[in-house]
């Protein structure tokens, strides 16, 4: 591991909720890290099952984990602004609780962050669990591309902890809920910032046709009306509206479909 960056804190935001089945596997992931000089700010927010236990039995043993409790269940958005407020890092870096960080992940986002300042967060491509499918981004998406979809793959960014500040962290509205992301990214480039991605698969997600299965009509509604608001503050053209409008379509289709919709691009990005 290079020493270059050694002396730099992240802070790593993880909401968790009702997860204990995958909680222990995300958390050695980042204990695993080849930067180990972070804090693992951990919020359980309101789970009915143990995993606040088994958080817990991991703070025990490693000074670097936060963990903190709501008392109810508040959603991700105000989760996560929860564990900003106690972030001490220079950079924030996201992890969702059923996921996994590659070793490599922190250091190499890291290390980008540090050469390149005229950008403020950087994510990376994602591999899916426990296949060989690879989820692939943009490597330097502009304001254009929020149409189409979030410019990182929310999971994996780090981000410049006084630009995630800035920005309020993210909105609490119920216009927002479960779109938390996508209302942060449009923030993120109104306010000018610029967002990369690492073209590696730093972070490994599970997904499957339950992860849509729990998106209602309303979310798709929600990512409609946001990135149509978007365009509007932006200024784009036209043509953009009608990238606005896709999740409509995704609403509709079958959930199977969707999935072999994301098999072909990433078949298609490997071509490439």
């Amino acid at each position: 591991m290079s020493t270059k960056n050694s002396d730099i804190l992240v802070s790593v935001l993880m909401g968790a909720y009702n997860c204990a089945d995958t909680l222990g596997e995300s958390i050695e992931s980042v204990l695993n890290q080849t930067h180990s000089n972070f804090e693992l700010i951990i919020c359980d927010d309101g789970s009915t099952d143990n995993t606040y236990e088994i958080a817990f039995s991991y703070a025990l043993c490693d000074n670097r984990i936060v963990l903190i409790r709501n008392e109810k269940n508040l959603s991700l958005g105000p989760t996560l602004n929860r564990c900003l407020e106690l972030a001490k890092g220079k950079y924030c870096a996201r992890m969702d609780a059923d996921d996994v960080s590659v070793p490599e992940r922190f250091e190499k986002q890291l290390c980008f962050l540090e050469e390149n300042p005229q950008f403020d967060v950087v994510g990376s491509y994602m591999q899916i669990y426990g296949e060989d499918q690879i989820r692939t981004i943009c490597e330097f998406p502009t304001v254009e591309h929020l149409p189409k979809g979030n410019p990182c793959c929310h999971a994996t960014i780090m981000m410049r902890t006084c630009t995630y500040k800035s920005l309020g962290g993210y909105s609490s509205s119920p216009a927002h809920l479960r779109i938390e992301d996508v209302d942060l990214f449009w923030r993120f480039y109104l306010a000018g910032h610029k967002a990369a991605n690492i073209p590696e698969a730093l972070y490994i997600v599970r997904e499957n046709s339950f992860t849509y299965e729990r998106r209602k009509i309303k979310f798709y509604l929600n990512v409609c009306k946001r990135c149509l608001a978007g365009c509007k503050e932006a200024k784009l053209k036209k043509r953009y509206y009608i990238y606005a409008l896709k999740p409509l379509l995704v609403c509709v289709l079958p959930k199977k479909l969707v999935l072999l919709y994301h098999s072909v691009l990433d078949k298609k990005s490997k071509r490439e």
